[in-house]
């Protein structure tokens, strides 16, 4: 048997093939730069969102409150000049080489004891004063906030200073040892449901002139408790929102480095306590909120939140409470966007205070404010939307809902 082979048809096979391979070649190449393309935007993408700043345009933030004048004794919004010489003794520290030093072993201790506390917040305020709560009233409020999930109470004691501006002598040691008894009652109760609860007070002006005896005489009166009393405080918080002084607008540096000196003179007092620290704030402290000014405080030159990290984070287990009022987690305008400047700046700083969200049921104005006349189905849809968005933040520590009583009305 006789083959023939075609040299001609040969090269052309070997020709196409060659082209094949290229063609294959190029394809490949292609999908590789593709590919190393899209990492490359992702990874730009990822800084962009980390870093863009989200700026906060909706006015109705500063006028947002918890208190009103329903609940908080005139005693706590009144300056009463008798006591206008009584303050903290303590003086924040100066920054320096050491204490810089020391700073970063805390963070490192901190980070350690946080790996074995796990369990998220689930709190909500009580702002009904001690000396009227009846021990039905604190059996049903406390029994209904663990049924709906709430692990930490934040009592009002602000109606202690109607105790104390009273004149020395017999009946103001019995208001004391009353109000002492149905406080220990109270933690006492909320123990047996494994509910911590910490100590809570403010008013605007509690940094102003004249106004530091207030936040002294209650801080003081809980550290006095918990050195005292069996059943102790978790914790101290301050709920002081000086924005909504009528003067903020003019003097808005001003009153904030107030407070931040307030925040940091208490958490000096606060040094050598078991209370564990936690201040409120509105949704716009950041700076990328670009809505207050930066100002020096204790040697450094920052904006109001970043002062407050600086500052809990020095005390372990100290967090910050962001009144991040919406009716929808989502979205523009949303809970999640008002508060992510400040879940960044968090994260972004390697710090160890805890992050809680807090949304509001009471009957407030605007409607897109509060789950008020909605449901806690609806409610506790909008946290797991938070929880969601929030959970890869190792700050984020929970959920804060004010407050129990309208808390629990809703159906």
């Amino acid at each position: 048997m006789v083959i023939y082979f075609n040299t001609k048809n040969f090269a052309i096979i070997n020709i196409v093939s060659k082209k094949q391979k290229r063609k294959i070649n190029g394809i490949f190449l292609g999908i590789i730069a593709f590919a190393l393309g899209a990492i490359v935007m992702s990874f730009i993408l990822k800084h962009y969102n980390e870093n863009k700043n989200v700026l906060h345009n909706d006015p109705i933030d500063t006028k947002i409150s918890q208190y009103s004048d329903i609940y908080i004794p005139q005693s706590a919004m009144e300056t009463n000049l008798r006591f206008k010489q009584i303050a903290f003794k303590t003086a924040p520290p100066k920054d320096s080489i050491f204490s810089s030093q020391i700073a970063a072993v805390t963070k490192a201790i901190n980070v350690l004891t946080n790996k074995q506390n796990t369990e998220k917040e689930n709190g909500t305020w009580i702002w009904t004063p001690i000396m009227s709560m009846t021990p039905q009233y604190m059996e049903n409020i406390i029994s209904g906030a663990k049924k709906n999930g709430i692990n930490a109470i934040y009592l009002s004691i602000d109606s202690y200073l109607d105790i104390f501006v009273l004149p020395q002598g017999e009946d103001k040691q019995k208001q004391e040892k009353i109000f002492g008894e149905k406080l220990e009652n109270f933690i006492a109760l909320a123990d047996s449901m494994d509910i911590a609860v910490d100590a809570e007070g403010g008013w605007r002006n509690w940094a102003e002139d004249g106004n530091s005896y207030k936040p002294f005489a209650v801080v003081n009166y809980a550290k006095n408790f918990n050195a005292t009393r069996k059943n102790k405080f978790r914790g101290f918080q301050y709920d002081v929102e000086p924005y909504l002084l009528d003067s903020y607008e003019k003097n808005s540096e001003q009153i904030l480095k107030n407070f931040v000196a307030l925040v940091g003179q208490t958490a000096s007092f606060l040094e050598n306590s078991d209370l564990r620290f936690s201040v409120v704030v509105p949704d716009f402290y950041d700076e990328k909120d670009g809505m207050t000014p930066k100002f020096s405080y204790n040697g450094k030159k920052s904006y109001t939140f970043k002062h407050l990290l600086n500052i809990l984070d020095k005390k372990q287990n100290s967090s910050i409470i962001i009144m991040s009022y919406r009716a929808f987690a989502e979205g523009f305008d949303g809970s999640i966007e008002i508060s992510t400047n400040e879940m960044k700046t968090a994260k972004k700083g390697s710090y160890q205070t805890k992050i809680i969200i807090a949304q509001e049921t009471g009957e407030v104005l605007p409607a897109y404010l509060t789950f008020h006349n909605t449901s806690k189905n609806r409610l506790f849809e909008e946290i797991g939307k938070i929880n969601t968005a929030f959970d890869p933040y190792s700050n984020f520590n929970g959920i804060a809902i004010h407050y129990a009583n309208a808390f629990l009305a809703l159906k």
